[in-house]
């Protein structure tokens, strides 16, 4: 159902890894998914630029990406452009990429029910040894349903808007783009919802991880997307209207 969508999205999916020197002989990484938005321009999860995904802490000093078709081959150096934390969005560019292929984004709003995917790179894994590492990447699709177009008001005053899907996604798929049919997409990954009663249960019964997440995902929309990168400088493509 999704094959073809697929196809077309594969081509601007890239696993992203961030890296910091943490002492002599001590790497901290964490990785996400990116897409291709505009010519060398990748968006991502704003959490994933710092150390231990974590917004409160230093920026990564070294940003690696590799475009999903490309896997296998030399990882392309990124930089961050710009980032907002409490949108949780962040802008890398890769200067003279190997491709330009870019996603259409959907600035319409998707009505609730209709049936999505996503593409992209969780439960992805560096593996060290004395002279390197190793990214270790598979690519996978998961589908789900919108299940609403939600708002809320961050301490601050902003309101944030926000979709909301009917499924749980695999561990480490911030920044995975959600799509439609015909490829279209219409959000990011950034976040599941936490039940803090059953989070308490867990943390007093390790064996019991994963039980505390609530069947909902949430997705930053395009719209927001778009907007974020048009006023960072960003010439976008075509975008939905």
């Amino acid at each position: 159902m999704f094959v073809q969508a697929c196809n077309q999205i594969r081509e601007c999916i890239y696993g992203l890894m961030g890296l910091s020197q943490a002492g002599p002989k001590r790497v901290k990484e964490t990785n996400a998914t990116g897409f291709m938005v505009a010519p060398g321009v990748l968006v991502t999860a704003a959490h994933f630029c710092h150390i231990d995904n974590d917004p409160s802490k230093p920026v990564h000093g070294v940003f690696e990406a590799i475009r999903s078709p490309d896997i296998g081959q030399r990882m392309e150096r990124a930089a961050l452009i710009a980032e907002d934390t409490v949108r949780d969005i962040a802008l890398l560019r890769i200067e003279n990429p190997r491709s330009t292929s870019q996603v259409q984004l959907e600035r319409k709003t998707i009505p609730t029910g209709t049936t999505c995917g996503s593409l992209g790179f969780p439960l992805a894994s560096v593996r060290r040894s004395q002279s390197a590492y190793t990214f270790n990447l598979t690519e996978r699709f998961q589908g789900a349903s919108i299940s609403a177009y939600q708002w809320s008001t961050d301490p601050s005053g902003r309101t944030l808007r926000f979709y909301e899907t009917d499924a749980l996604m695999y561990l480490g798929s911030s920044g995975c783009p959600g799509f439609l049919f015909d490829a279209r997409v219409f959000g990011m990954h950034v976040a599941c919802v936490v039940d803090p009663a059953s989070a308490q249960v867990n943390a007093a019964k390790p064996g019991r991880v994963g039980r505390n997440r609530i069947a909902i995902s949430m997705w930053v929309p395009a719209a927001d997307i778009g907007d974020f990168a048009t006023a960072n400088g960003i010439q976008m493509g075509t975008v939905g209207a």
